[in-house]
């Protein structure tokens, strides 16, 4: 019979402990992995920070929602023929792959082609079978309609277990990252929409920090909580074109736009041009270097609309912002090859992107208008994915949030 590890959320948040997996966001050594920009090429008085998931397993911060929903079929003794059956798209599909090969596991992804074929190979180096079900990412919807009443399948856009892992880990570990920074607390928090569990973490710093903001970042091309637009982008890890079950629409303040090119350049100017990044903004080797390999495209982009808002907002030296990383720069070496960006642009690209101030469309969520139709939305697609009204209704109250299943 199979036995999952015995490991819990609390396990992970004990800093004195060492977890047999690295899923809490820390170094070997026990630190949390963040960096702090240098604000000579920030254009903010703030202090910009960026919580990094490199020391996860594969390098995504789905890691660990991955490694605890597998686990969660395994306590509940819903495997099928050694099999788990997964609906996920771009990095999570690899922290699936993983999470089934460590438990000894076969698994089977069920992805749209829009997924990045970089996950698509690694994970297929997990042992993972991947099955390519659908040309867009909407797809997903057939998907999960197909397979949602296998007791082995999980729909990584539908787990509690992923928010109230972000809840609790993540939740710990963006307190973490601001001690010892300006005046230890968040003053605006940034992410990508993703699956949705991220606003678990989001919702943590509404409560730790009451008069703190959050801001949701998607691409400019598939604006879905925006406007309601659907289309394809490169900004991985947003822009779904739906509203992901496990999002909790309380959590988010602010919604901006990214152009996805810009986003790639910016990130390709660290990557490739990061002595030209340190020489124009008076930085030495040792400054630049530990931001090299640390942000994917979507960490880029909420880079980009947290000191964007944060030049908005004239937040002060003493006031931090954090952004939430969903994966590093190794998959992207492909993407970047699509943007071209010589040693002349360098300087041009990083003021656009940070310094100047910019006009990039922003909308404020928290009023009941904008509230109810973000509902609407979720409630319309999930309806017809045959999901309880009531349960849906539901979400619109914190208990709801606060009674999610969790280790």
């Amino acid at each position: 019979m199979l036995k999952s590890e015995k490991i819990t959320f609390k396990d992970l948040n004990n800093d004195s402990a060492q977890p047999l997996h690295p899923l809490n966001w820390r170094k070997p050594s026990g630190e949390i992995g963040r960096v702090v920009l240098p604000k000579s090429m920030t254009g903010t008085k703030a202090n910009v920070v960026v919580l990094c998931p490199d020391n996860f397993p594969t390098g995504s911060s789905n890691d660990g929602p991955a490694y605890f929903n597998v686990k969660y079929l395994i306590d509940n003794k819903k495997i099928v023929n050694n099999t788990v059956e997964i609906c996920a798209f771009d990095s999570s599909i690899v922290s699936y792959a993983w999470a089934c090969s460590i438990m000894g596991l076969k698994c089977i992804i069920r992805t749209p082609q829009t997924t990045y074929p970089y996950w698509m190979k690694k994970a297929a180096n997990y042992g993972a079978k991947i099955e390519v079900e659908g040309t867009k990412l909407l797809d997903v919807m057939r998907i999960m309609d197909l397979h949602k009443k296998k007791s082995n399948f999980i729909c990584d856009v539908q787990t509690p277990l992923s928010y109230t892992f972000h809840a609790s880990v993540t939740g710990k570990a963006i307190i973490k990252a601001v001690d010892g920074v300006g005046n230890n607390k968040i003053v605006l928090l940034s992410y990508p929409a993703s699956s949705g569990g991220l606003t678990g973490a989001a919702t943590v710093s509404k409560k730790t920090y009451p008069y703190s903001k959050n801001i949701l970042t998607e691409p400019t091309a598939s604006s879905t909580f925006y406007n309601n637009k659907k289309g394809p982008h490169k900004l991985y890890g947003s822009g779904y074109g739906f509203i992901p079950y496990i999002h909790n629409i309380m959590a988010t303040d602010y919604v901006m736009l990214i152009q996805d090119d810009e986003a790639i350049k910016v990130l390709k100017c660290f990557e490739e041009f990061n002595s030209k990044v340190a020489a124009e903004f008076g930085l030495d080797s040792k400054t630049i270097k530990p931001l090299v390999g640390k942000f994917g495209i979507s960490t880029t982009a909420c880079i980009i609309s947290a000191i964007n808002l944060a030049q908005q907002l004239h937040l002060s030296p003493d006031d931090n912002v954090l952004i939430i990383g969903e994966d590093t720069a190794a998959p992207y070496k492909e993407a970047m090859k699509s943007e071209s960006v010589s040693e002349m642009d360098v300087k041009s690209i990083i003021e656009d992107a940070f310094i100047k101030t910019k006009f990039r469309p922003v909308i404020d969520v928290t009023g009941q208008r904008q509230r109810e139709r973000l509902f609407r939305k979720k409630i319309d697609f999930w309806m017809k994915r045959g999901m309880d009204e009531n349960i849906l209704n539901k979400m619109k109250d914190k208990q709801y949030w606060d009674n999610l299943p969790s280790y």
